[in-house]
């Protein structure tokens, strides 16, 4: 269709990822109204590219999910209900490959548009918790009053990440600085979010990401580098009454559920796989089930992490095949990286690597529309081309 140009399915993309952060969540229990809608732009926005180079892998994985774990499943007599809820997530793994040539087009509107989704998550997962927002000894305490849990989307965190990181280069550019300004004021809502649900893999992520950003300032421009630090140390002392009460939570917690039975998750999986030969090797097929000790040994169909997901459920054989395929321009980018030597490439690339490495190896985050669009931020992006700032280092 004629009227379906790259820049008609950009701005549907960008519709679509609007429509997500203001009424929908990562994890949809029905398929309501906004979800319909989404999928619909969605669909609108794919644009299909008959083996490019690096997307080979792709149809190997779309070929291979679609037929062994599907077949596996149904000779296992899994749930159908299960099965789609497998199928659904596997779709996501696969978005750079449906929507590259758009992304590729206006990838600025992307960005926006991912960033903003993580923001307006942080928004309303901020006013589920009006209540409490002005006792920071309440936050974290009790049952979680945002039940879609929005803060632990990967977008939130990579709001966040790419907020102070894009922010602070903006400050140190002539003529930008108010932007810059703005945009570290906008890094507070998903930070205050991740805070308030005490996700503390994504404030480890955020604290990591800082002194990281922090540490090429200093290397690369060291006047500004210094004024960064100072100006983080400046916070940190005005506001340790908070950050005091925000550490002793995040360290009770820690002691009351620790590793949240992570571990005993991951040898469920390998017991469960270890059975026999054609388990080891193709799973249970999608749909599948075990007794998760994550959960209080409830049986559910997924476990809290991407790799012994893909294990429980395609076996070694599949876990290796979608890995490779999804996942290889993902190190392939952070290898060029090294020799780029690019202040927005490093700002993009960690932004999205840290909440990558989360989903997949902590949270089944993994499994929300989320995680899909920040593998296009690896997979696709031509980062050289979205450079409009000059290079910190030429």
């Amino acid at each position: 269709m004629r009227f379906l140009t790259p820049a008609v399915q950009s701005t549907c993309l960008f519709i679509a990822l609007i429509v997500y952060g203001c009424f929908s969540s990562p994890t949809p229990d029905v398929l309501g109204l906004p979800e319909c809608i989404i999928a619909l732009l969605l669909i609108v926005s794919m644009r299909f590219t008959l083996f490019q180079k690096g997307e080979a892998f792709f149809y190997a994985v779309f070929a291979y999910g679609l037929t062994i774990p599907l077949l596996t499943g149904l000779i296992n007599a899994q749930s159908i209900g299960d099965m789609i809820r497998d199928i659904i997530p596997f779709f996501y793994l696969l978005l750079p490959l449906f929507l590259g040539t758009v992304v590729r087009y206006d990838a600025h509107k992307f960005l926006c548009g991912l960033a903003l989704v993580g923001l307006l998550f942080a928004l309303r997962t901020i006013y589920s918790y009006q209540s409490v927002l002005w006792t920071p000894a309440q936050w974290g305490s009790g049952s979680p009053a945002d039940l879609l849990y929005l803060a632990n989307s990967p977008e939130v965190l990579f709001s966040a990440l790419f907020c102070i990181g894009f922010g602070g280069l903006l400050l140190m550019t002539k003529g930008k600085r108010l932007y810059g300004i703005c945009l570290m004021l906008l890094a507070s809502f998903p930070i205050l979010a991740m805070v308030l649900l005490m996700q503390r893999a994504g404030v480890g992520a955020l604290i990591a990401f800082a002194c990281f950003m922090v540490a090429l300032a200093v290397y690369y421009r060291p006047k500004w580098g210094s004024l960064f630090f100072v100006i983080a140390l400046t916070l940190m002392m005005s506001g340790w009454s908070v950050i005091e009460i925000v550490l002793a939570s995040i360290w009770q917690k820690t002691e009351i559920v620790g590793l949240n039975a992570r571990i005993q998750e991951w040898a469920t999986v390998f017991d469960f796989i270890s059975k026999d030969a054609l388990t080891f090797l193709f799973g249970a097929g999608w749909g599948g089930r075990i007794e998760n000790p994550a959960v209080g040994g409830l049986s559910v169909n997924y476990t809290h992490s991407l790799i012994s997901s893909l294990l429980l459920k395609t076996g070694m054989v599949g876990t290796s095949l979608i890995l490779a395929g999804c996942f290889w321009p993902v190190f392939s980018r952070l290898k060029r990286l090294i020799s780029e030597k690019s202040a927005f490439s490093y700002i993009v690339i960690g932004a999205a690597f840290l909440p990558f490495m989360i989903s997949v190896l902590l949270y089944a985050s993994y499994k929300s529309l989320g995680f899909g669009l920040i593998l296009c931020v690896f997979l696709i992006f031509p980062i050289r081309k979205l450079e409009k700032i000059e290079r910190v280092v030429s």
